[in-house]
């Protein structure tokens, strides 16, 4: 009696792992394309009740606005989730960025991230810091 349920039970298993159909669509987004295209690095941090995701993003050649050039400057996107069945998510767009350097991306109490960033020209270097929550990114002063 058990090895005929068996056989069934894993004939079932075996039919419905066969019977699955895999679909190749291309996407039609033109703003999707453009920013999944030009991601040059991403950064996860995820802590007990939070998951950030940091995509730093190319801008079109030029846009750095350096004379004589095609340099390009960088914008971040950062994705916060809450970790739930039913997430709370926020995503921010940061930037234009020339020559961004991540100093800091790291968890500071209850949740939080700090992530730092310096940018700019050689000579004069500006930083800004962000304090990440589940629930709002903020620019610290």
């Amino acid at each position: 009696m058990k090895k005929p349920l068996l056989i069934i039970l894993l004939s079932l298993v075996i039919i419905s792992c066969f019977g699955q159909k895999v679909t190749l669509v291309p996407i039609q987004n033109k703003a999707l394309k453009s920013i999944l295209c030009n991601v040059d690095t991403v950064l996860f941090r995820r802590g007990a009740s939070i998951s950030v995701t940091l995509y730093q993003i190319s801008n079109p050649s030029g846009s750095a606005h350096m004379p004589e050039t095609d340099e390009v400057s960088n914008k971040f996107l950062i994705a916060v989730s809450s970790i739930d069945e039913t997430p709370d998510q926020i995503l921010y767009s940061v930037g234009d960025f020339y020559a961004p350097k991540i100093l800091k991306f790291q968890p500071v109490k209850n949740d939080k991230y700090l992530l730092s960033i310096e940018y700019g020209v050689f000579k004069s270097r500006k930083r800004i810091n962000l304090d990440i929550a589940v629930d709002k990114v903020t620019v610290l002063k």
